[in-house]
């Protein structure tokens, strides 16, 4: 069964999941590490490493995942000073703790991917007990991680929506660096600057495997410095990169890639190596604020998995929150947002569970890249956020819920909400649906597509800007939206308004403000749902429903990535549980 639990204490915890090995591990079955990636290849490989980690410990290798200071479920934030060495330190005390928990005085093996690797060679330096590393996409300079990240970073398409271009503003402080909607500060990315593939003789590591990345070569300077320090070094074609670390919904486990490093590991027995104290660890993370635990709910299919919130001497009313996954993204939220609004939130006093639902994060299920889009929407879904309401309240943490979810968390919120007397307010970002049909997709497609027809579009197509491929599918998409729009038009003959799904969510509408839930629909330009609303005319009647708030947000992400976004959101969110504090509960009247 995993293991997650933190290392360190305080501002210098590291969140981290133990995935013990299923048989006795072997001395040719050296415990492994997993040094994770930075941004956007950290969200999007998540789900995928997690299912790695679990091949490895079938396979004999006591696995541990972690995640690095000021990311993920880890204490720190981007602004911190010194977080280049806090990462080192960080997986400095991971290996260490590692080889000390499983008894491995021949020391651990290491697989780093992206600038992961980097660290763990400085780790080694810093003396990480660390026989045998395993390097996959790693620079072999801090400043090539960078300027690779500035390409990404200018490369991103989601700046600003056709209806904000003119003023729109990213956010970004002077100096700092955005990308993937993950910061770098200007200290950090000087330190990050300084880093470079270095090994020394006499270190505890023995052997490397260096890994290309679906045919780009690996660095030479990594090779060139570990081969100078007497290690003895393999090359090797590193398979699946771009699926590995595409989307958190389509991320798969590169089977081919894992299957040559389980060969590679168990090739031959590490020198023994006499380990530093491991360091302190706990399921429990005590910060400033309060403290943050894990949590688990055994269910028929597997186990639920969150990070529970708690303030400085306990609840102070009977509020909570309930942070939903944005799609396949676990339970840190968009960009780690609410990993940080949770811990604003308990500053306030008010507990939340941030979850992890079914086979999504480090919940089980499904494994990673099986989830297609509709599954997030399925209705076992519903049961599980019923059940983790059930648990905050047998706990004594809140009698009211605050839920917060994007994307198919914002639908869960919603749904929730009208569902379950318990919700009192439910704050909804770039939800995906408020009401969920199969074929909604492929409505949604026709819609979008067939706006071709609108002169811009045409003007687009003459220039080149859209690909010839898409004609078939536009022709598609318009006959489909001219079905729909035909539809339509009878039903407006007939005096049926906008349709049964349409009316479906109008009379959801009702049952929240008749008990006064509060609802913030919050838009990025061109969401669908947003889209939708405009159509249906809901925003124009919003007399109707008094509990409901409509808001825009800058760019265009969905996932919010621009900062700008993210501090507007956060901004909306935090507007929320002011005006819930202020409002006594019933039972406090």
């Amino acid at each position: 069964m995993k293991v997650p639990f933190y290392i360190g204490t305080g501002d210098e915890a590291t969140f981290a999941v133990l995935h013990p090995a299923e048989e006795p591990r072997s001395a040719a079955r050296p415990p492994v590490l997993i040094c994770p990636p930075w941004g956007w290849t950290d969200v999007a490989s998540y789900r995928a490493r997690r299912e790695w980690a679990d091949r490895l410990a079938a396979a004999g290798f006591p696995t541990l995942r972690f995640d690095l200071p000021a990311t993920g479920n880890s204490a720190g934030r981007p602004s911190d000073s010194g977080i280049i060495g806090s990462w080192v330190s960080a997986t400095l005390a991971a290996a260490t703790w590692l080889a000390d928990a499983e008894g491995a005085g021949g020391g651990i093996a290491a697989l780093g991917i992206g600038v992961g690797g980097l660290l763990a060679m400085a780790a080694i330096v810093a003396g990480a007990p660390i026989a045998a590393l395993a390097l996959w996409g790693t620079p072999g300079r801090g400043k090539r991680f960078v300027r690779e990240t500035q390409a990404f970073s200018r490369m991103q398409p989601w700046q600003a929506g056709e209806s904000d271009k003119a003023g729109f503003d990213p956010g970004v402080p002077d100096g700092w660096m955005e990308a993937g909607g993950f910061l770098l500060s200007p200290e950090t990315l000087a330190e990050l600057k300084a880093i470079e593939a270095e090994a020394v003789p006499g270190s505890a590591l023995r052997r490397a495997l260096l890994l290309d990345r679906d045919g780009i070569p690996v660095d030479p300077e990594l090779a060139t410095a570990l081969e100078g320090a007497g290690v003895e070094v393999e090359s090797a074609p590193g398979v699946g990169w771009e699926g590995f670390v595409s989307h958190p919904e389509q991320a798969l486990v590169p089977a081919v890639t894992a299957a040559r490093v389980e060969r590679w590991l168990a090739g031959e027995p590490t020198v023994p190596v006499e380990p530093a104290p491991a360091p302190e660890s706990g399921a429990v993370l005590n910060l400033d604020f309060g403290r943050e635990s894990v949590i688990s709910l055994d269910e028929a299919w597997g186990r639920t998995v969150g990070i529970l919130t708690e303030p400085a001497g306990g609840a102070g009313d009977d509020l909570c929150g309930l942070f939903f996954n944005a799609g396949a993204v676990r339970s840190v939220g968009p960009n780690r947002m609410w990993a940080e609004t949770a811990r604003r939130w308990a500053a306030q006093g008010v507990p939340s569970l941030r979850v992890d639902l079914q086979g999504i994060g480090d919940a089980d299920g499904e494994p990673a890249g099986a989830l297609q889009i509709g599954d997030f929407y399925a209705d076992h879904y519903a049961a599980q956020v019923s059940g983790l309401l059930d648990e905050l309240e047998r706990r004594g943490l809140g009698k009211r819920f605050v839920l917060v979810g994007l994307c198919s968390g914002g639908y869960w919120s919603f749904r929730t909400a009208v569902d379950d007397p318990r919700v009192v307010a439910a704050l909804a970002v770039n939800a995906g649906a408020l009401r969920w049909v199969p074929d909604l997709p492929r409505r949604r497609e026709a819609h979008r597509t067939s706006r071709a027809l609108e002169g811009r579009w045409w003007r687009k197509l003459l220039h080149g800007e859209i690909e010839p491929s898409r004609i078939a599918q536009l022709m598609r998409a318009v006959a489909v939206n001219s079905l729909a729009l035909l539809r339509r038009a009878v039903r407006r003959l007939l005096g049926r308004g906008g349709g049964p799904l349409k009316a479906r969510i109008e009379g959801d509408l009702d049952v929240l403000r008749d008990r006064g839930v509060h609802l913030l629909l919050a838009f990025s330009d061109d969401e669908p749902l947003g889209e939708e609303v405009e159509r249906d005319h809901l925003r124009e009647r919003a007399s109707r429903w008094p509990n409901v708030e409509f808001a825009t947000l800058p760019g265009n992400d969905h996932t919010l990535r621009p900062l700008a976004a993210q501090r507007a959101a956060g901004e909306l969110l935090d507007a929320e549980l002011a005006r819930l504090t202020a409002t006594p509960s019933p039972s406090a009247r």
